[in-house]
């Protein structure tokens, strides 16, 4: 079986480092400096080429400003084509579920994105629903885990802890992505959606304080949101509040997470710091 990776980041390093080497061939894209460079304003060099064995396509490049998959706008005919696709993954965010006052989601939940990232995602998700190929979408939830956590911001003092009344968000263990996704690849059922978060929605105070107290330090002084400074971006990820729910993903793919809460995750990321 061959994997193509558009965009080999944070998660599609995890995955490939996960199958086994003897089953699986894999390669996939990088933006500026690789092997296969695909800057997302100009299709592949050699895309047949590269595409014509692919048995797997992961997603994970974020759709532009207007919400157009980059991927699909230069290489939809390409991929239509591939003689061999059993499975495509599109990395997508919980975010276009947009906000629900700390309510429960779920898959059924009709999505109505608050921010711009939110409705993209949702706009490229839809563009790869309406194409005739066995696609499967997975929300993700705050990814964290090796190399990318809150642990060191809390040992430097230079995480902020934000403060606001009853708002929780949800995350995964990059680890859970993966499995996830494997899980999917074993058992394909195009059309599919799937959340990938954990079990505990929480609030980010309650993380930055779990870390400090593993590391036997003070807690971070909380600072209202009405009076932090903090980017847009950040804005935008306080200003939906809700609990998305994984219940979907455990029956269908036979799955559960490694870290059902930040603590096992974190747990485990400081037990490999020691």
């Amino acid at each position: 079986m061959k994997l193509f990776c558009f965009g080999l980041g944070y998660t599609a390093r995890h995955l490939i480092n996960r199958l086994s080497p003897s089953t699986w061939q894999f390669s996939g894209t990088h933006k500026s400096s690789g092997e296969i460079i695909f800057d997302g304003c100009n299709p592949l060099n050699n895309v047949e080429m590269l595409l014509k064995d692919v048995t797997h396509l992961l997603i994970s490049i974020a759709p532009n400003s207007s919400g157009d998959d980059i991927v699909l706008h230069l290489h939809r005919k390409d991929i239509a084509n591939m003689p061999n696709l059993k499975w495509v993954g599109y990395l997508s965010a919980t975010s276009v579920y947009g906000d629900h006052a700390g309510k429960w989601v779920d898959e059924q939940t009709t999505p109505a994105p608050t921010d711009g990232r939110g409705k993209a995602r949702l706009n490229a998700e839809q563009q790869w629903l309406s194409q005739k190929l066995p696609i499967h979408i997975f929300r993700l939830g705050g990814i964290y885990g090796p190399n990318r956590n809150q642990v060191d911001a809390v040992i430097n003092s230079t995480a902020k802890k934000i403060i606001k009344q009853n708002h929780v968000f949800s995350r995964i263990h990059v680890d859970d992505i993966v499995s996830a996704l494997i899980a999917s690849m074993k058992n394909p059922n195009p059309g599919s959606i799937y959340n990938i978060v954990d079990d505990a929605p929480s609030s980010s105070a309650d993380v930055l304080d779990y870390i400090s107290s593993q590391l036997s330090l003070k807690p971070i002084k909380g600072i209202a949101i009405e009076n932090a400074d903090i980017s847009a971006m950040m804005k935008s990820f306080y200003a939906d509040n809700k609990k998305v729910s994984n219940a979907h993903t455990k029956r269908a793919l036979n799955w559960a997470p490694q870290f059902p809460s930040y603590k096992q995750g974190y747990d485990d990321l400081l037990e490999q710091l020691d």
